[in-house]
């Protein structure tokens, strides 16, 4: 009797110990997740358990199941907020598991959950010392598989299906489990297929209907694990679009294994008709393939295994691998990628995609950030600039004061002889408050940019009685604009003499808004930019920029020091975007689509004010400058 056949003959014994198994914490974990949408991941055997996963949900209700590898996951760059994220490793102790829980608790997934049969595993030990995963165990009766996973897929099956019972209270935990075991048993006894006409060589071919992929994946797993035989699966429909040709060419070599359900019996009817006599083919069906026929079906799968290992003379559960496949499944790749990808690299890869720049660097994003983080840390910061909106105050609370907290910091760094500078896309108003919020004595140092830096005052002259010369391309757009009626009705364009401001809420459709307006002339031909912050669009003259602040207080320091920008609008077309573009900047909330351009140095995680504050209290200063210190700020390089 080979191992494989061996491990068929017990598994009905972890069943049966399933009925004192953690039931009672699956189905909680089930019923928190209704109406989520759910991260399935696994990958080999536990990729099996995935499948049984999301059809669990799917019959229950609960809402969307997306079935992914490990490496899925982690290189994806979908925002799974509120989602659930379920985890499934038989030994939960191999590199690509510990990388999935790595991003799943970097996300910012509702709940993270790990099913294993091996408490100790380094990625189950991880998980139960992490306040945001849940771990499940799932007892089995032996704790070796073989080579193939038999006795932790049964146990974690064999879970899931008695809690989804319980949730759906259409029977208790031991009934169900009851005639599980029974159905096994009665599947371990039954005989052979007699038209498993299988020959060493052929292809197989694992036809199914998407109901069945629990079934479906579980042989294409196998037989490729074990290399009993080369095979793909597809469903009934996928096959028709061109898969069939290998049918034509190789019928002589080819089994077909159909898995059907009560709707798509005459589905594969139809395939088989058409199909030339000399392929042969197998059939299961899985009557409407709900959560216990699903389940019934993998210890079906199981024994299809044994039987074409068989007849290929291959134990599937010592099966004999390369030399090198130790050196494959230990390789720590993909944990090491996931602990890279930090949310500011992930931050960071957003943009990238997003703006898809040609002429963006093909390096890594994580060696991009190593190399930013290194001029960073490097820069002997003579000078702070600083954008208002988003930056120093939050774009909701604009018009309130900064925070107590910031304007110490400020004052901290004045005082130390760190020069402080503003570059912002306001007028008058950003002046006044500036002025009431820091002490009187640092308004004649503090230099401000007002209107995107057309504009170069110090803090304690109110440009009210300094007003900017009027720009006539501005007043002819102005014009422009009234007669085009752009604006929401009963809303007056405000006129600026350097800068026209529009906020997003004052026109019907901001998305199609700024594509219009370029059909002014002097848009359309650079006369005029079109800048936009967080709640605005601001149009200035194009020799306007924030960049002129820093110019202004680089001129001032000489030699006794960088100047270090911070703003929130560093995304392509913000109005931060050429102040963050330049060396030392950190962005605290938009970054542009270029792996040499503006960065965050902590992601969406912490973002405006309050990334603000923390970059502040971590300059450090020695020798008459300031440096950053980014290790009290826990993003030194990954």
């Amino acid at each position: 009797m080979t191992i494989f056949a061996e491990k068929l003959g017990t598994i009905a014994d972890t069943v049966h110990v399933g009925a004192n198994g953690p039931i009672g914490t699956v189905a909680e974990a089930l019923r928190d997740s209704a109406g989520r949408v759910a991260v399935a991941i696994g990958s080999g055997g536990s990729a099996i358990m995935a499948e049984y996963f999301a059809r669990c949900r799917s019959t229950l209700g609960h809402g969307v199941t997306i079935v992914q590898t490990p490496m899925d996951f982690v290189v994806s760059q979908d925002d799974v907020s509120g989602f659930d994220v379920w985890i499934f490793s038989a030994g939960a102790d191999n590199p690509d598991v510990a990388a999935a829980l790595t991003a799943a608790l970097g996300s910012n997934a509702a709940k993270v959950t790990l099913l294993t049969v091996n408490p100790r595993g380094a990625t189950a030990i991880s998980a139960a010392q992490s306040e945001r995963a849940r771990i499940i165990v799932a007892p089995v009766a032996e704790r070796k598989d073989g080579f193939l996973a038999t006795h932790s897929l049964v146990a974690m099956a064999t879970c899931m299906l008695a809690a989804a019972d319980v949730v759906a209270r259409r029977s208790g935990k031991t009934t169900i489990i009851e005639r599980l075991a029974a159905e096994i048993e009665r599947i371990a006894g039954s005989a052979d297929i007699s038209s498993l006409d299988y020959k060493p060589g052929d292809t197989v071919v694992v036809l199914h209907d998407p109901q069945c992929r629990t079934l479906a994946t579980l042989i294409e797993t196998s037989l490729w694990e074990t290399a009993i035989a080369p095979v793909q699966r597809a469903d009934f429909r996928n096959f028709a679009h061109g898969r069939h040709v290998w049918a034509a060419r190789h019928p002589d070599s080819m089994l077909l294994i159909a898995v059907t359900t009560a709707a798509s019996r005459d589905i594969w009817a139809s395939i088989r008709v058409a199909l030339p006599p000399s392929i042969r083919s197998i059939e299961t069906d899985l009557g409407h393939a709900g959560r216990f026929r699903s389940a019934v079906s993998i210890a079906e799968g199981l024994k299809i295994v044994r039987m074409l290992g068989e007849a290929a003379g291959i134990d599937p559960g010592k099966p004999g691998h390369g030399d090198f496949a130790d050196a494959i499944y230990d390789d720590t790749g993909l944990s090491d990628l996931a602990q890279q990808l930090v949310p500011a690299v992930r931050h960071k890869l957003d943009a990238v995609q997003l703006h898809d720049d040609p002429t963006c660097p093909l390096t890594a994003a994580a060696a991009a950030r190593e190399q930013w983080i290194d001029v960073l840390s490097g820069a002997l910061i003579g000078g702070v600039v600083l954008d208002y909106d988003g930056t120093v105050v939050t774009t909701e609370a604009r018009l309130d004061p900064p925070v107590p907290e910031l304007i110490a910091e400020l004052t901290r760094l004045a005082d130390a002889g760190i020069a402080i500078g503003f570059a912002t896309g306001r007028g008058g108003s950003a002046g006044v408050a500036l002025r009431k919020a820091l002490p009187e004595r640092l308004h004649p140092a503090v230099t401000i940019g007002y209107y995107n830096g057309s504009h170069i005052r110090m803090l304690d002259v109110d440009i009210e009685k300094d007003q900017p010369p009027a720009d006539p391309e501005l007043v002819a757009l102005a014009d422009w604009i009234e007669e085009q009626g752009f604006l929401i009705p009963g809303i007056s364009l405000k006129r600026g003499r350097a800068q026209i401001t529009i906020k997003y809420s004052e026109v019907p459709a901001p998305a199609t808004f700024v594509t219009t307006i370029r059909a002014f002339p002097a848009i359309a031909d650079g006369r005029i930019k079109v800048l936009s912050s967080h709640h605005s669009f601001d149009f200035v003259p194009a020799g306007t920029s924030k960049t002129t602040v820093t110019a202004r207080m680089r001129e001032a320091l000489g030699n006794r020091g960088q100047v270090l920008a911070i703003g929130d609008s560093g995304e392509l077309g913000g109005n931060d975007a050429e102040l963050l573009g330049q060396p030392p900047s950190v962005s605290v909330n938009g970054v542009c689509g270029h792996l040499e351009g503006s960065w965050s140095l902590f992601g969406r995680s912490s973002s405006g004010p309050a990334a603000l504050l923390r970059i502040l209290q971590a300059l450090r200063f020695e020798s008459g400058h300031a440096r950053l210190d980014l290790n009290c700020l826990d993003v030194s390089p990954a």
